[in-house]
């Protein structure tokens, strides 16, 4: 009954109900813009956004779906080589509709294995051979050792990095990615609006008694110091979980509903080659989800503990804004710190730029990666807080 009585005190409240319908409006309009982001160009060169041009844009990709050979590799080099001979200044829509469109990530895969941690240079494809392009594993395998010789410092880093290179599978396997691409920019963008959200709401929960001057009676109560302080505690958790569920379901239902769910299974390198995430974009897209949920109880914990402590809402909400928003202008300016930026609880919300740059870590002989590394520390640093976020509202008015 108080936990159920404390939900409703965080949803009835009219200032609340204001925020949750504008992180709902926020929702539907990122996924409206994640839609409207992807452009088709038909066969008659007209481009094309909107409701149906995504599942348009995979079904003409989808022509090279299954696994991507040297044989398949080396057809799409000669193809764009070709193209490109032919029209050397631009490219026309209509050849582009025809043609490079469904193969345009097929030869970003190429030119990304080619031009390992160098400058993207298109170059390199019509410079390659057709023998070339049918061994191109062979290059890719020979770049991943060297990538491996060159980010490992140590023999132990070294050996971490041949291991997980080692569990990318090759050939790949192709098909069309787009809306998993195009979403999870806006995952990322949503995502750290409903941090800020949930901080928000969850900074009220330990202030209301305060702000109406109800806490002593509150305190006098039988079980105002005790149970009622620990549903508290759960109402924040509880509540952190249905705001950023709902919202985050909203947004993802809405966009992949309309852009279709192609690429599931695809693997992330084709799009990055040399990640040290073997996995697929499916994968992809829940890792980032998952990091938002623990941005989000990390924003409820720290605003709970702050506004117990302090007993004010006031403070307590800037928290959030401050640790995803500010912090990542705090960290380019101080570019001499960049190691201890890589870990701070802004990387949660940056999974994109983490999965593309090899950053591991090392404690004598134990080496870990930057994203497994911030969500168990800031996971186990959100539970750890509520212990002490019920101690600092238990122990009000007590006599140290």
């Amino acid at each position: 009954m108080i936990l159920k009585y404390e939900l409703k005190k965080v949803f009835s409240k009219k200032m609340n109900r204001i925020v949750l319908i504008a992180a709902l409006l926020a929702a539907v309009a990122l996924s409206v813009f994640a839609i409207g982001s992807v452009r088709y160009v038909g066969e008659d060169g007209v481009g094309h956004t909107g409701l149906t041009a995504s599942r348009n844009l995979a079904a003409d990709r989808n022509r090279w779906a299954g696994e991507l050979t040297g044989d398949k590799i080396a057809q799409v080099v000669s193809s764009g080589k070709e193209i490109r001979i032919q029209y050397p200044d631009d490219v026309p829509n209509e050849i582009y509709g025809k043609t490079i469109q469904s193969y345009n990530d097929i030869e970003n895969f190429v030119i990304g294995v080619l031009t390992p941690d160098t400058v993207w240079d298109t170059s390199v494809l019509y410079q390659l051979e057709d023998e070339q392009a049918k061994n191109l594993y062979s290059i890719y395998e020979k770049n991943l050792q060297e990538m491996a010789g060159k980010y490992g410092k140590t023999p132990e880093q070294q050996r971490f990095l041949t291991e997980q290179y080692e569990k990318t599978d090759l050939p790949l396997t192709y098909e069309a990615k787009d809306s998993w691409d195009t979403i999870m920019m806006y995952v990322e963008t949503y995502g750290m609006i409903l941090a800020i959200v949930i901080g928000f709401l969850a900074a009220g929960i330990f202030a209301e008694e305060f702000r109406s001057r109800a806490d002593a009676v509150y305190f006098s109560s039988r079980y105002g110091r005790t149970n009622a302080a620990k549903n508290k505690v759960m109402a924040g958790l509880l509540m952190t979980t249905i705001v950023y569920w709902a919202g985050m379901g909203i947004l993802s239902l809405v966009s992949l509903g309309v852009m279709g769910i192609s690429g599931f299974s695809t693997p992330y390198q084709i799009d990055q080659p040399y990640s040290i995430y073997a996995m697929t974009y499916g994968q992809y897209y829940l890792l980032a989800v998952l990091c938002g949920y623990i941005a989000s109880l990390l924003a409820a914990s720290v605003t709970m503990l702050i506004a117990a402590k302090m007993r004010s809402a006031n403070v307590a909400v800037c928290v959030p804004f401050f640790l995803f928003c500010v912090m990542p202008f705090i960290g380019r300016a101080l570019s001499a710190f960049l190691t201890f930026f890589k870990l701070t609880p802004d990387m949660l919300l940056n999974v994109i730029e983490c999965a593309k740059n090899p950053n591991i870590f090392q404690i004598g002989n134990y080496v870990f990666r930057q994203i497994p590394c911030i969500m168990l520390l800031y996971f186990v640093i959100s539970i750890i807080l509520l212990p002490f976020v019920y101690r600092s509202y238990h122990r009000y008015g007590l006599k140290k």
